[in-house]
């Protein structure tokens, strides 16, 4: 509990910041790039969560691993973060701070799932319907999963719009075993 209160803090207050100073757009690019970062190297995520590793040896892979990349504030923060050692929230105030950020900018997560790639107008047609339904800006994301036969699964924050053939054959055994 008390790493989610620290994690939400560290988060508005850089975007906080950000906003104040405007500079938000290249602030959540930062994230962005970080998180990525964190994704593709499994060493670099490690390397904040080891108590093992000296704080200065951390600093210094910091240092050389994102100066120049990022903005200052967001270097100051991680290595705020590392030098207070609480550098194993990072990827929580990371997330958090995507979080807000999308709030913020009235931005909605979404995806649909389906048995093969949309084309960009049938992607366009699920955003706009799902811009309708939310009040707000939608990034889509497209999933492919086979297992579902057909149809879609569309899923627009906690909401979620099951239309796949799997969940109807599925609905329909129940109706037809309980009767």
């Amino acid at each position: 509990m008390g790493n989610n209160r620290a994690s939400e803090r560290y988060a508005k207050s850089l975007l906080m910041l950000s906003i104040d100073e405007k500079i938000t757009e290249e602030i959540k690019g930062d994230i962005d790039l970080i998180i990525d970062s964190f994704s593709k190297s499994r060493e670099i995520s490690s390397l904040y969560l080891s108590p093992i590793i000296p704080i200065k040896h951390k600093i210094s892979i910091t240092k050389k691993i994102f100066t120049g990349k990022i903005h200052n504030h967001t270097l100051n923060l991680l290595l705020n973060l590392i030098i207070r050692k609480r550098d194993s929230l990072i990827e929580a105030i990371l997330s958090k701070f995507n979080e807000l950020y999308n709030a913020y900018m009235n931005i909605e997560e979404s995806s649909i799932t389906t048995t093969f790639n949309l084309d960009q107008k049938s992607l366009d047609v699920v955003k706009s319907f799902a811009e309708k339904i939310t009040d707000k800006n939608i990034i889509l994301e497209n999933n492919i999963n086979e297992e579902i036969v057909g149809g879609f699964n569309l899923k627009i924050g906690d909401r979620m719009i099951d239309c796949t053939v799997s969940s109807k054959l599925k609905n329909l055994r129940k109706k037809l075993i309980n009767n």
